[in-house]
C-alpha cells in the first residue's frame, strides 16, 4: 500500500501539482483544506521547495494554483473529494 503526503499549505500543494505529483483527494475542516498526495518522490521536492532551490515553470504553477483555488471555493458541499484517472473529480 502506497503511503499518502497531506498537506495545508496551499502553494507547496500547487508546487507538488506542477511538479507532476497526483491530487489523491482533500478534506476540509472548519474552513481549512488538506490536500492529499501519493507519497512518491515529495521527501525531495520537499527539501527543494522549501530551501528556496526549487525550479518551476511559471504557467505550470499558474495552472496549479488555479485548480486549487476552484477545488477550495467550489460551491460543492460535500468536505471530502477524490480524484480518479487524473484529473477527474468525485464525491465521496
Amino acid at each position: 500500500m502506497q503511503s499518502k503526503y497531506s498537506s495545508r499549505d496551499f502553494y507547496f500543494s500547487a508546487y507538488l501539482i506542477a511538479k507532476g505529483c497526483k491530487l489523491q483527494s482533500h478534506t476540509q475542516d472548519r474552513g481549512k483544506t488538506t490536500f492529499i498526495f501519493d507519497n512518491e518522490i515529495i521527501s525531495e521536492l520537499s527539501d527543494n521547495y522549501y530551501s528556496m532551490g526549487a525550479l518551476i515553470e511559471p504557467i505550470a504553477y499558474g495552472n496549479a494554483l488555479k485548480t486549487l483555488k476552484s477545488i477550495i471555493h467550489s460551491t460543492n458541499t460535500n468536505a471530502r473529494g477524490s480524484y480518479e484517472n487524473g484529473n477527474n473529480f468525485t464525491d465521496n
